[in-house]
């Protein structure tokens, strides 16, 4: 099984402490940069993670800063959602990484489509 993890930043950053797209995304929405059609595409994504992607228990398991979320591959229509905003923060001049790895670290939570692990370095 390989996990993907999407981060926002340039390839010498330390990928653990870098923003996920999520974080950027609501920026550029919050500061009006976003034309209408991305707009729409990043409503309609937000609301089916929303509706439907189980919410990792980061509080209440009171999990590590170094726990992070990885997308297991075989969750296609999460990844092409992702690939989405990836699509959204490259027409706005940012720069995005797509993580791979076999090994994501210390796996701390598991659902159908995601683990939450202890991040190793990257």
């Amino acid at each position: 099984m390989m996990y993907l993890r999407f981060v926002v930043g340039i390839d010498n950053e330390s990928a653990h402490r870098q923003d996920g797209l999520f974080t950027e995304i609501n920026r550029l929405k919050n500061d009006d940069l976003l034309m209408d059609y991305q707009n729409k595409l990043v409503e309609d994504t937000f609301k089916c993670f929303n509706d439907n992607l189980p919410v990792p228990p980061y509080k209440r398991k009171k999990m590590s800063k170094e726990a992070v979320a990885w997308f297991k591959d075989s969750t296609t229509e999460y990844i092409d959602r992702m690939l989405d905003l990836v699509a959204i923060l490259r027409e706005n001049n940012i720069h995005v990484r797509i993580l791979k790895t076999e090994k994501p670290g210390m796996i701390i939570y598991e659902d159908e489509h995601q683990v939450v692990a202890k991040s190793k370095k990257y």
